[in-house]
């Protein structure tokens, strides 16, 4: 008589592929260096005029020649 044959069947865990969410942590620090950018540039201009303003009351022109102040 023939030996009765046993399957055994192996039952594989399914993985499933997570949906791509996006890294909030990346989005986060994107806007942080746009908006401190923003802010540099902001202040760079800011002190820039203010020492073109200062550099202009020191030096007067008057009609494109300029004239030295006397103390």
């Amino acid at each position: 008589m023939k030996k009765k044959l046993t399957r055994r069947t192996h039952h594989h865990k399914v993985v499933r592929a997570h949906k791509a969410q996006p890294h909030y942590l990346v989005v986060v620090k994107g806007w942080m260096f746009l908006v401190a950018f923003a802010m540099m540039l902001g202040l760079g201009a800011m002190m820039g005029n203010f020492i073109n303003q200062q550099l202009n009351e020191s030096t007067p022109q008057v009609a494109g020649a300029s004239v030295e102040v006397q103390k």
